[in-house]
């Protein structure tokens, strides 16, 4: 159920962050296809104008609201692997990247909707000024590190792109037969392990 507020919370500047819960709510349950600005605006208790000097149309909405994704995926590496951190050594180093991709593929699966939204055409516009790093730079700094560790090569930007693209696919085929055969913390490590080997090759 997409959670609302009273028209009385909404008068004093919250209207735009109303709008944009309306529409995560809306991605968890599976509901952004019947989506519009108009039928948010009615559901919050506002007037479809005032919803519109915010995100002019759904589009809109849903590039901000790709880009608060990104901002919660940070969130979460930053909590799995916090940026300004390092491995104290091989082994830590190869335990960060498995973790990395364990939140990653986590994410996914608990915003499924949402994270294809991310990944979508909604994603990839312009993106609003931020002081964090990219959720890829998480990625790279963690190849960064098995690198200095002499576990792999020193990443590439290919590299880096293979790693990610790996992680994802992985990401993307949770619920599929194919990876019904053992729990996902377990797919996700060995594929992290095959990550590395082939990364190592590289050298």
């Amino acid at each position: 159920m997409i959670q609302t507020k009273p028209r009385d919370a909404l008068r004093h500047g919250n209207l735009k962050e109303a709008l944009i819960n309306y529409t995560l709510n809306a991605a968890d349950d599976g509901m952004l296809a019947d989506l519009s600005v108009r039928k948010a605006a009615r559901e919050l208790g506002v007037s479809p104008g005032a919803a519109y000097r915010h995100f002019p149309d759904k589009n809109a909405l849903l590039q901000c609201v790709a880009e608060r994704g990104f901002d919660s995926l940070a969130t979460a590496f930053e909590h799995t692997v916090p940026f300004d951190s390092t491995a104290k050594d091989a082994a830590d180093a190869r335990k960060r990247f498995a973790a990395l991709a364990m939140a990653y593929v986590s994410f996914a699966g608990a915003h499924r909707e949402l994270w294809r939204l991310m990944f979508g055409p909604f994603g990839l516009g312009p993106s609003g000024a931020s002081d964090r790093p990219s959720t890829y730079d998480w990625l790279g700094k963690c190849l960064s590190e098995l690198a200095n560790c002499d576990i792999i090569a020193p990443p590439r930007p290919e590299h880096q792109f293979f790693a990610w693209s790996a992680i994802h696919g992985m990401s993307d085929l949770q619920g599929s037969p194919a990876l019904r055969a053992q729990p996902i913390a377990a797919s996700v490590e060995r594929q992290c392990e095959l990550i590395i080997c082939a990364l190592a090759a590289q050298r």
